[in-house]
């Protein structure tokens, strides 16, 4: 009797992409599983929050392709895709600081604002996910503390009820202890079923709550494999740490001074080293007829 082999929820294929002259994202391919836990981890401008973005149709690849459950969506715009399910919670600014808890909260659930059975039921479930929350609904959000401004990112992404949710940089300014907090959260979000694609750049915390890795470093992907199996290679860990490479070396901040020194030039998106006004660098594609191969978990 023959197994059915399972379709990705999401299917990223050969994905390029630029802003404006600047090349970012090169032949990126990846698949996420129903249901499953992925790390997007990486250097400061390894192009992990550009992938998010092109998964949640906020910006489009100059070349490849995007599916979701089955269905190509490379070019369909984010507002459709929250509809089918697909959430983003950005890094640094989910929530509208000048408006009250409850009015982000109301904001959220516009899109079902004529289904109010579902809308009630919806706000009932987040302010419960979040007692801080329901405490504080008449609190402007730009009042609360990090942790409780991304709590509340959390409650307004549940509120589309998401078959994927993607989240950049949860962790990013806060302190370890409200990190735990937090994690715990999203680590019950994906035993309800909920597919997770967290960018993070601890490979500590990613790793506690997803089975499995990608490592992005210059727009590539270097790794791929068990979470588990990522902890161990000591050339990530030194790059991600140092703010190297995967061999271990560092480049010059490209105005006259070394990686880790301090710089006057404004960085721009997913800006890194290797990113820089003027013409992206020469890399040779490979055939169309051919496909690269996929990174080796014990590479």
């Amino acid at each position: 009797m023959s197994q059915t082999i399972s379709e990705p929820i999401i299917d990223v294929d050969g994905v390029d992409f630029s802003y404006g002259r600047l090349q970012v994202l090169f032949d990126v391919s990846l698949q996420v599983e129903q249901g499953e836990a992925l790390a997007l981890l990486g250097t400061n401008g390894a192009g992990k929050s550009t992938l998010l973005r092109l998964v949640c149709g906020l910006e489009r690849p100059s070349a490849g392709s995007i599916a979701f459950e089955g269905t190509d969506i490379t070019t369909t715009p984010a507002e459709r895709l929250v509809g089918r399910g697909l959430a983003l919670i950005p890094g640094g600014h989910a929530v509208f600081p000048d408006l009250t808890v409850r009015e982000n909260l109301d904001i959220q659930a516009l899109h079902i604002h004529r289904e109010r059975a579902t809308v009630r039921a919806r706000m009932a479930r987040v302010l419960d996910t979040f007692p801080v929350l329901q405490r504080y609904q008449r609190r402007r959000a730009g009042s609360l503390s990090g942790g409780e401004q991304q709590q509340l990112a959390l409650a307004k992404a549940l509120l589309l009820d998401p078959k994927v949710l993607c989240i950049d940089e949860l962790s990013l300014g806060l302190a370890p202890v409200v990190v735990q907090e937090l994690m715990a959260i999203v680590a019950s979000l994906k035993d309800t079923g909920i597919t997770l694609v967290i960018v993070e750049q601890s490979l500590s915390v990613a790793c506690e709550i997803c089975e499995r890795a990608v490592f992005m470093e210059k727009g590539e992907i270097r790794f791929e494999g068990p979470a588990t199996e990522l902890l161990e290679r000591d050339d990530i860990a030194r790059a991600v740490f140092l703010g190297g490479h995967g061999d271990g070396s560092r480049e010059p901040n490209g105005d006259g001074t070394r990686a880790g020194a301090p710089t006057t030039r404004t960085p721009g998106p997913d800006d890194s080293a290797w990113a820089r006004p003027g013409s992206p660098p020469e890399r040779d594609r490979p055939p169309a007829s051919t496909r690269r191969p996929r990174p080796s978990s014990t590479a």
